[in-house]
C-alpha cells in the first residue's frame, strides 16, 4: 500500500524511507528509468489491475499517472523524493536551446544585438523592486534570467572560446566559494569579517594594475562618477583636486546632454589617473596614500599660514589658500613636466584630471 515517487531528474535515486518497500512485489510505470529496473530486480509494468492489488508497491516519477493517481486516491502511503531547488532551471535551459536552434529571431542574435534588451530588463527589474509587488518582481527576474540564458547559449556557439550555462554557474560558485571561506566553513558569521575576506581575496585575484581596473565604463554616467570617486577615495587619491563640476549636476534647457557632459568629465579624470599611475611606476613612487599621489602630481601640501618653499620661497608660486578655518590645508602646485608627454613644456599643468 505504498507509492514511491522518484525525482524525474534523478530517476535512479530511491529515497531512504522507501528502501524497505522495494523488497516485496513492485510494479513500475513506463516513465521509470530502465537503469533502475536492473537494480530493483523482479518488477512488473503497472496496469489498471494493480489499482486494486494493494499488496504491491508502485514506483513512478509521474504523480499524474492513472495508476499512481488512483492508488493515492485510495489512501496509499506516498513516499516522495525531495527535489532540490533549481530543477526548473533545466527546463529553462532546454527551452533556450530549442529557441536558439529553431527560432528565426533567436538564431540571428549576438551578444552585441542583445545589449539593449539586457539593459532594459535590468531597469525593469529595478522598477519591480520599487513597486514592492512580488508577482511583478518574479516576472521581471524571469526576463532577466532569459538574458543570462540567451547570452550563455550564444557563447556555446563560439567556435574558438565557447562556454555554456554550466560554465557560468561554475564561475559563480567558484568565485563566491573562494571569497567567503569563513562563512561557508562556519568559522564565523561576522559581517565586517566577511567583507574584509571578500575584499582581500578579490584584490589577490585581480592583481590590478590600476586603481580603476574593473570599473564598467558603460554604466550610467552618474553611477560611473560615483564608483570612480569611491575607488579613488579608498586609494588615498586627493579627490579635492578633482574638477568640482563633476560633483554637481546642473540641467539647463537646450544645453548638451547632462549624461554626456558627466561622462566626458569622469572619463577625463580616469585618463588622468592612469597617466599618474604610469608616471608613478616609471619614477618608483608608491601610490598607497595621499602623499604618494601628491608627490607624483608635483604638489606640496602645507598647513595654512606656514611659509611655503623654505629659504628660496620667494621664487615659489603663491599657494592656493582655502578660505575656510585655520586648520584647512593649503595646496601649492609647482607644475611638473608629465613624464609620459615628452613634448610637455615646463609650465604645462600636472595631469590631475581636473
Amino acid at each position: 500500500m505504498t507509492v514511491i515517487l522518484l525525482d524525474p531528474l534523478r530517476p535512479d535515486t530511491i529515497p531512504i524511507p522507501a528502501v524497505r518497500h522495494v523488497a516485496g512485489p513492485v510494479v513500475v510505470t513506463e516513465d521509470v528509468n530502465p537503469f533502475l529496473l536492473w537494480e530493483l530486480g523482479e518488477v512488473s509494468a503497472a496496469t489498471d489491475e494493480h489499482i486494486a492489488q494493494r499488496d504491491v508497491t508502485v514506483v513512478s516519477t509521474d504523480r499524474t499517472h492513472p495508476v499512481v493517481r488512483a492508488r493515492i486516491d485510495l489512501g496509499d502511503n506516498v513516499i516522495e523524493a525531495k527535489r532540490a531547488g533549481g530543477e526548473a532551471l533545466l527546463d529553462a535551459v532546454a527551452l533556450m536551446d530549442t529557441l536558439r536552434r529553431n527560432g528565426p529571431w533567436e538564431s540571428q542574435q549576438t551578444h552585441w544585438s542583445l545589449r539593449r534588451y539586457l539593459l532594459e530588463e535590468v531597469y525593469e527589474t529595478l522598477d519591480a523592486i520599487a513597486t514592492g509587488d512580488p508577482d511583478h518582481l518574479r516576472e521581471e527576474l524571469g526576463d532577466l534570467l532569459l538574458q543570462i540564458l540567451f547570452h550563455s547559449r550564444i557563447a556555446a556557439d563560439d567556435p574558438e572560446r565557447p562556454f555554456d550555462i554550466d560554465d557560468v554557474a561554475r564561475a559563480f560558485t567558484e568565485k563566491v566559494s573562494r571569497r567567503t571561506p569563513g562563512i561557508l566553513s562556519g568559522a564565523h558569521s561576522d559581517l565586517e569579517t566577511q567583507i574584509r575576506e571578500w575584499e582581500e581575496r578579490k584584490a589577490a585575484e585581480k592583481q590590478r594594475g590600476s586603481v580603476l581596473d574593473g570599473i564598467a565604463d558603460s554604466q550610467p554616467a552618474l553611477a560611473l562618477a560615483q564608483k570612480v570617486l569611491e575607488r579613488l577615495s579608498a586609494a588615498g587619491y586627493p579627490v579635492d583636486s578633482i574638477d568640482p563640476d563633476i560633483l554637481t549636476v546642473t540641467v539647463r534647457l537646450g544645453d548638451d546632454s547632462v549624461e554626456d557632459q558627466t561622462r566626458r568629465r569622469i572619463l577625463a579624470v580616469m585618463e588622468g589617473v592612469r597617466d599618474l599611475e604610469s608616471q608613478a611606476a616609471s619614477e618608483g613612487i608608491v601610490l598607497d596614500s595621499r602623499d604618494g599621489w601628491l608627490q607624483v602630481m608635483g604638489v606640496v601640501e602645507v598647513s595654512a599660514g606656514a611659509p611655503v618653499g623654505g629659504p628660496d620661497s620667494a621664487s615659489t608660486p603663491d599657494p592656493i589658500i582655502d578660505d575656510g578655518d585655520a586648520d584647512d590645508i593649503v595646496v601649492t602646485a609647482e607644475p611638473r613636466r608629465r613624464a609620459t608627454d615628452p613634448d610637455a613644456a615646463p609650465g604645462d599643468p600636472a595631469p590631475t584630471g581636473g
